[in-house]
């Protein structure tokens, strides 16, 4: 009960110390966002992406992800910045992480996470105007296909090319998060030196 009090009175729900924060680029049908979004310790951003967290023991990011120190730049070049905005999921095609900024989880380290043995798949993701090539990372024992038809809204690629850049001019990440309902297709592509 203790800590249910001390969580919720914590001024903001984005100030909760169980919170790791995760420098972002959000590419939507309506524009760009870059600012900083949200996860519990043990979690990875895939997990709050497909399925939410809790902060000051409220459950949220189910529909929408929470993003603060916001710039918004619309199709049109047009900048906004906000303090605080929430993005709905369904819009959002895709998640980058700016993991050259991210500190991992708590004191620069990420926590280990169940590992599975995987296989790399070059993969080509054509969702307009987008191209985005990277890796998905298949169970040894599937297809590409099985791993494309999972549940999860959010699809996970490392080693990522985006192209045409972003905004700002950045197209290349360790990791971004697909939005599957806006995949028009996708397709193996050969793996490149």
């Amino acid at each position: 009960m203790d800590d249910v009090i001390l969580r919720r009175s914590v001024r903001r729900w984005h100030e909760d110390t169980s919170l790791v924060k995760v420098p972002v680029i959000v590419c939507a049908a309506f524009g760009t966002l870059t600012g900083n979004t949200y996860h519990i310790d043990d979690q990875r951003l895939l997990d709050a992406l497909n399925g939410g967290f809790v902060a000051k023991a409220l459950r949220m990011g189910k529909d929408f992800m929470p993003l603060t120190e916001v710039e918004a730049y619309s199709p049109i070049g047009k900048k906004s910045t906000y303090p605080c905005i929430y993005v709905r999921k369904s819009n959002i095609l895709f998640v980058a992480e700016r993991a050259d900024e991210s500190k991992g989880g708590l004191d620069g380290r990420r926590r280990a996470h169940l590992v599975r043995r995987k296989m790399q798949t070059r993969t080509e993701v054509h969702m307009p105007p987008y191209v985005v090539q990277g890796n998905v990372h298949i169970d040894v024992w599937e297809e590409l296909l099985d791993t494309i038809d999972r549940d999860q809204r959010f699809m996970p690629l490392t080693d990522v090319r985006i192209s045409p850049a972003l905004t700002g001019g950045a197209s290349a990440f360790s990791f971004v998060a697909v939005n599957k309902d806006h995949v028009a297709y996708l397709t193996e592509s050969p793996i490149q030196s």
